[in-house]
Parts: C-alpha cells; structure tokens; sequence
C-alpha cells in the first residue's frame, strides 16, 4: 500500500516557492557589512536547496529581506561561524536577534570536516503582514521550540547515560511531563515536533522496538519537509542496508541490487520488515542508503545508478521520481563519463568562470590551498604544465585560502600564470567533487566529462598518465 506524501512545500520539478510573502529584520554585534546567506532545503537526500539567496548587512549591522513562503518552515541562515535556523510561517513579519558575529576561522575553511556551529535564532516579535497585530517572541512557537529542547537534549544525554549503565529511564513520565509544560503551545508543526522528538528518545533508549518507533512516533503520515521527521528517519534507518541484508529476511538483497537490478523484489524485500509499513517509506530508506553506500564500495555503482534510473520511471510518487533523479545525478557527477558538478568561481581579476568555459580541451582541475605543504610541492609542475602543454591542456586550481587578495600576492608573487579560481566560501563546491583531503586533482576530457576521477597529482606521475591517454587516443 502507497503512504500519503504530506504537502510539499514547492512544486514538484521546479525549484521555486509560490505563495504568500514573509519578511524578516535582524541585527546584531559585529555585522556590519556582513553577508547572511537565507537557504529552504529541498531534497532530504542530497544537498539542494529550494531558495538561496544572499543578504547584505547594512553599516549598522541591520539587514532586511522579503520571500515567498507556500507555508510554514524552517528556514537557515549561514552567517560567519554560525548556521542559525527559524521556523517561519508565510504572511508574517520577524524580528530577530543575531548572536554576536564570530568569523569562520582559516582553519574551518580548509577543513572539509569542519562544521558550523548551529544556533537558534532569537525572535523579538512576529507581526502579521495584513493586520499589523504584533506577537511578542515569547509567545512564538520558536521560543516554546528553543524552551522543549533545552529540556529534551537534558533528558536525551541522561536516557543516553543509563542505558550505557545498564539502567532502565522512564520514558513515559518524562514525555508526560514535557507534554503537561507544552501541549498548548504553538502550533501543529510543534506538535509533530514533539512526537518526532519522543521517538529519538525511544531509540537511543533502545528498548523499544524499531516498528513501534516506526508507526507511533515516525508515522503515520510521511512529512518529509519536516527537520524532526528527516531527524528521526535518518537516525532509525542508518545503516539499514548492511543490518538488514545479513538477516534471514534480507539477505538477498545485494543480489538484487548489485545483479538483478529487481526494484520490485527490493522494495518487497524492504517491505517486509516490519517498521518499514509503506512503499514511500521503503523509497526513502532505499534512496538514504544508496547515498550513503555508494561512495564505500559494497554495492556496485553502476548497479546503484541503474536501480535509480527505474525508481525516476517506476516511482511512488511525483516527489519522489524528482528526489531519486536528483540522487542520481549528485552521485553520477564525479564518475568517469559524466559531468562533473558545475561550478562558477571568481578569478584573480574577478570575472566569474564556470565549469562550461574550458571545453575545447582537456581540463586538470586541481583543489589545493596557497599554503598547504603538500600543495606547495606540487605547484611548479602545474606551472610547467600550463607553459608546456597550454595548447590542449587547462591547468585550473580552485584555492581555499583567506581572501581573493591572499591569492593575488601568492601568484604574482610567485609568478604562477595558471588559470587560478577563488573558492569564496562556497561550501557547496567543495561538497559536490567530495573533497576530503588537499591536494586533490580530476581530468575532463575536451566535451567537459570526467576522464580521470580522481585523477593522479603531478609529483606522482600525471604528466605521463595524460601522455598515455593522449597516444591510446591517437592524438600525439
């Protein structure tokens, strides 16, 4: 039997919002003429946001913006070291409190690990658009949301404690008394929230089955668009393919997946485990797991794509046919004979290059930091290549580094005259190539494709794999 999807909060395919405006004021120590970055997340399953857009603080460190909302969400803002979230509801005006600025350190840039330290935005007021009747932020369902988890992270790292213990918690006293302080309050987003909540504190108490979370807890509607059911999805079925298919039940799963390609037999497969009570569901755990292994080698990748190619025809639902495509695409984009992920960067001038402007010839796309040893060991070969082989080679680097004119003074004052792009904090590129380490290095043929994937460094012997590739391809 099919799930209910519950209302999306976008149109299906396209990518944009459609509905009533909200706005927002904020300000706070330490942005003036800072930028804040506004994100509505779409897929669950990889990184795509519905709406970015990019703000300017004011020089009193005020800023103001105005969007289209189809209904209530969360919303992120990335700003400096911080990613501070909102839930904000369409036909409404929000005044919020930023916490003081702290900037991304050098270090957090060049780290793919690092991550951003997550905060709630504070709300002063919340003022309809229409009316003009003014809430103040204690009575906003953000204030009771920030209120509950104060208390449930409390009650989560002791039920985490006892159970490493041995000891038993008392769940139902505790979710008792949350609901006695909070029932009334806010909305039915909050509402589900709550519930959503409940559950995690079911698993990581471990004694409550995995089918009973399923259908009292994560169910009995599938609210993909909501952050506590994504939550509470991830942390019940992470994982789930390795477990599952080294039981009775699930054990001919990889068959399936890596020979027959069956999505029919996987999905009754899936099926049959009990906390996984419809097909939507079984999509989501199929499409969270196959992200997640593809980039370990258990399963075939090929297999892996040819699987989502038949959940994009065979789908559930129209939602997730645009889900399963957009799986597929991420994960195809660094595979020898595909595209690799688009980019446009700045260079050292400040003209904006995208991934389509060096087509024509073979592309050595080289992510690397100005001054990062292993790094620096390999720029005088790309200095070589890019005065030796120019005339069927770019030599083109994308530099994490402390600012675009940091990168200037390295290469004048190095005389380095490859094409050379500045990463501006765009997290997002670094994402999309997966990469984990400095230096690392790709090779697009002259149609824009992956040929090497990753491809070798300089200092290990790219110059003679590339002549290699050139002669089996007849071309010297």
């Amino acid at each position: 039997m099919r799930c209910l999807l519950a209302a999306m909060l976008i149109l299906f395919g396209s990518g944009s919002l459609r509905g009533e405006y909200v706005s927002i004021e904020g300000w706070g120590e330490g942005y003036a003429n800072q930028s804040i970055q506004i994100t509505l997340s779409y897929n669950p399953f990889v990184n795509l946001p519905v709406f970015r857009n990019t703000i300017a603080c004011n020089d009193s460190g005020v800023f103001r913006h105005t969007f289209e909302l189809e209904a209530g969400r969360v919303v992120q803002f990335e700003m400096g070291a911080y990613q501070a979230y909102l839930y904000m509801e369409p036909g409404f005006h929000y005044r919020v409190i930023l916490p003081p600025f702290r900037e991304r350190s050098y270090q957090d840039l060049i780290s793919p690990f690092s991550q951003p330290d997550y905060v709630a935005l504070g709300v002063v007021s919340r003022s309809s658009l229409q009316t003009g009747e003014v809430t103040m932020g204690t009575e906003d369902v953000n204030f009771h949301i920030a209120r509950f988890d104060s208390l449930f992270y409390k009650a989560n790292e002791s039920v985490i404690l006892q159970r490493r213990l041995g000891q038993t918690s008392d769940l139902d006293s505790i979710e008792t008394g949350l609901e006695s302080m909070f029932a009334d309050r806010g909305n039915g987003f909050f509402s589900s929230y709550r519930k959503y909540r409940y559950g995690v504190l079911r698993l990581n108490e471990g004694r409550t089955g995995l089918e009973e979370i399923s259908r009292k807890y994560l169910g009995p509607v599938i609210t993909d668009s909501h952050p506590g059911f994504i939550e509470l999805f991830r942390a019940m079925f992470r994982d789930f393919l390795f477990y599952f298919s080294n039981t009775p039940e699930g054990n001919r799963l990889r068959g399936y997946i890596n020979r027959t390609h069956d999505l029919d037999s996987v999905r009754v497969t899936l099926r049959s485990h009990p906390a996984i009570w419809c097909d939507t569901l079984a999509d989501m755990v199929l499409l969270q797991e196959l992200s997640t292994v593809f980039y370990r080698g258990d399963y075939h990748k090929e297999a892996i794509l040819i699987l989502l190619d038949s959940m994009v025809q065979r789908a559930v639902s129209p939602q997730l046919a645009v889900y399963s495509g957009q799986v597929k695409e991420k994960l195809s984009s660094l595979m020898v004979g595909h595209p690799p992920p688009s980019f446009t960067l700045a260079d050292l001038e400040g003209n904006f290059r995208t991934s389509e402007d060096f087509k024509g010839k073979y592309t050595y796309l080289f992510f690397c930091t100005p001054d990062h040893y292993g790094c620096m060991m390999e720029y005088p070969y790309l200095q070589s290549y890019h005065e030796k082989h120019a005339a069927y080679l770019n030599v083109v680097s994308i530099m994490v580094a402390d600012g675009g004119e940091k990168l200037r003074d390295f290469a004048e004052r190095n005389g380095y005259g490859w094409e050379i792009l500045y990463y501006g904090e765009k997290r997002t590129v670094l994402d999309d190539f997966q990469i984990r380490a400095f230096p690392t290095a790709y090779l697009l043929d002259p149609n824009g494709t992956l040929l090497l994937s990753p491809s070798l460094l300089p200092s290990d012997g790219f110059e003679q794999q590339l002549f290699r590739i050139l002669r089996s391809r007849g071309e010297i």
